[in-house]
């Protein structure tokens, strides 16, 4: 059953999640020695980083971070998740080597290609080949898409291959790379973050169970946890949750 955790505001989440995966990445570290986590772009885990940043007590060695999904952009561009991801990690003690981009310069489909080889060979892989994460963070859209998994769409099909190319997004830009369903869904942790009242139907749907117009459901079972602040389950106690 998912672990719903309701925390007092934004910042609250914000502060629950830094510690919850600095717990987390330090298990993995004692369990496996490398701790691969699966980083969300996008506003709501921005200050997440931030505190993870600032965070003396977290060792970093070891930790590899990659993206749960990638806009076709410039490394540099506004719209780009590894911009947002290493300037709110700005402060932290983390190589070059320790990020690893999509190669959005190859385009769409070749990156997502070599991005889903990359992380396979790092990783290891179960046996049908995916690749395996020991933490995905992830945020939520209002229609309950989560990395660049949309509803509904033929990319949540997608079970032979850790990473696939979007080229018709919903929103913009329409050219993506994302992880998909079966690598996000079987990381030995899965982290969801949402605030905000908007979103209050999201985390209600997730509780219902999986549906393909509400992709973040889809990775829902014991190892997702939700952390989201009061705002975002206000509808949960009505719903007899």
């Amino acid at each position: 059953m998912t672990d719903l955790r309701v925390l007092g505001d934004a910042g609250a989440t914000a502060q629950a999640a830094a510690a919850f995966l600095e717990e987390e990445i330090a298990a993995a570290r004692r369990a496996r020695g490398e701790v691969h986590v699966a980083l969300a772009g996008g506003s709501t885990p921005r200050r997440t980083y931030e505190l993870l940043a600032q965070d003396e007590d977290l060792d970093w060695s070891g930790v590899e971070l990659w993206l749960g999904d990638e806009r076709v952009v410039p490394d540099d561009h506004p719209e780009s998740n590894l911009r947002i991801i290493r300037e709110a990690l700005a402060a932290a003690p983390l190589s070059e080597e320790q990020f690893h981009r999509v190669p959005t310069e190859l385009g769409a489909c070749e990156a997502a290609a070599a991005y889903g080889a990359e992380l396979e060979g790092r990783t290891g892989a179960t046996g049908s080949g995916l690749a395996i994460l020991d933490l995905a963070l992830q945020g939520v859209g209002p229609d309950g898409h989560t990395a660049s998994l949309f509803p509904n769409h033929p990319v949540l099909e997608v079970a032979d291959r850790s990473c696939a190319a979007v080229l018709d997004s919903p929103k913009p830009p329409p050219e993506r790379v994302t992880l998909t369903l079966a690598v996000l869904g079987s990381a030995r942790r899965i982290v969801v973050l949402v605030t905000g009242e908007e979103k209050a139907d999201v985390v209600v749907q997730i509780i219902d169970g999986p549906d393909p117009a509400m992709p973040v459901s889809l990775l829902a079972g014991e190892r997702m946890v939700i952390l989201c602040d009061e705002a975002a389950a206000s509808m949960v106690s009505d719903h007899g949750a």
